[in-house]
């Protein structure tokens, strides 16, 4: 993954709705996590003998493209035994993700034993965290999406620090999500950005683009009320108002995008915001719905919509 993977730009309709694949994510990073694997296990002899799964827990590292080391992980929540050569399929139809034990109980362990093999292991940086997010993505194209969701909730919810966390990477990992069509997912990651920022129009718009996508007309025009303020000339947040606006009563327009009707609240909302940005009107800035934190990514590398002024037939 070259340096400029993450550079974060406004989205200029060029690109490819599809998301890069999961294998650019590992190749530029390092799937280091604790995983779950259930084992089977005989019991008894002979006509009386039964097998059942028994779940272990081991740590796995990935050593080259598509390969990974596994070991069974002891009592004390270290890596114990020979270690197991096994492949990127393998690791994806065997093994499952489970970043919080690795978080709350191996890390702590390493650190505490402090030997020198322990230290890379000890330690959730950028590269693992982008391996562990091109896992998820793997799973999404092999049709497993709820191992994909549990993956990318846990890297939500993740209190890893290392440099490089930040508006950016949570940002850019959320337009990733929104344009695998997990809304709820990416909305998660935006907001995990405005941890950072405090003031970035194109973080709000981010988040109002994924309401939209996710048919929430009161969250979505949140957001831009946000979005409008820090940056009242921003066209992308100005075309999702008209759209908005296009969406309250045209039918056509409601097909097209396959979207419900906008309350005419909203509606009269965002007419209200547009005729202040043009200077017709004073801009009321209170929210519409629940209030939101405020937040800067300086970002925006969203997904491209064909937005059309209201009223135009093209």
């Amino acid at each position: 993954m070259n340096d400029d993977f993450f550079a974060l730009h406004l989205d200029n309709g060029e690109e490819s709705l599809a998301g890069p694949s999961g294998r650019v994510f590992m190749a530029g990073g390092l799937v280091r996590c604790v995983f779950s694997a259930a084992t089977p296990v005989k019991m008894g002899m002979g006509a009386n003998s039964r097998t059942h799964e028994s779940l272990t827990f081991r740590f796995v590292e990935q050593t080259g493209k598509d390969d990974f080391v596994s070991r069974l992980l002891g009592d004390r929540h270290l890596p114990i035994g020979e270690a197991e050569l096994i492949s990127l399929d393998d690791l994806v139809a065997e093994y499952s993700p489970e970043l919080a034990y690795y978080e709350e109980h191996v890390i702590p362990a390493m650190l505490e034993r402090g030997t020198p093999e322990d230290a890379p292991a000890s330690t959730i940086d950028g590269r693992v965290f982008n391996g562990l997010f091109g896992l998820g993505l793997v799973y999404l194209e092999q049709g497993e999406p709820v191992r994909a969701a549990a993956l990318f909730n846990d890297l939500a919810r993740s209190g890893a620090h290392f440099e490089g966390r930040d508006q950016f990477l949570f940002n850019d990992l959320g337009i990733v999500l929104r344009k695998c069509g997990l809304f709820d997912l990416a909305i998660a990651f935006f907001l995990r950005a405005l941890e950072y920022v405090k003031d970035d129009e194109n973080l709000f718009y981010n988040l109002a683009r994924a309401h939209y996508e996710n048919k929430d007309w009161t969250r979505s025009l949140d957001y831009l009320i946000q979005s409008h303020k820090f940056n009242p000339g921003l066209t992308v947040t100005n075309d999702l108002l008209e759209l908005m606006v296009g969406l309250e009563a045209d039918e056509r327009l409601l097909a097209r995008y396959d979207k419900p009707p906008v309350p005419p609240a909203v509606a009269a909302r965002a007419r209200q915001i547009l005729a202040a940005g043009s200077g017709r009107l004073k801009l009321d800035d209170t929210l519409v719905g629940r209030p939101v934190e405020p937040g800067r990514a300086r970002s925006g590398g969203i997904g491209y919509v064909q937005f059309k002024r209201h009223g135009s037939d093209d």
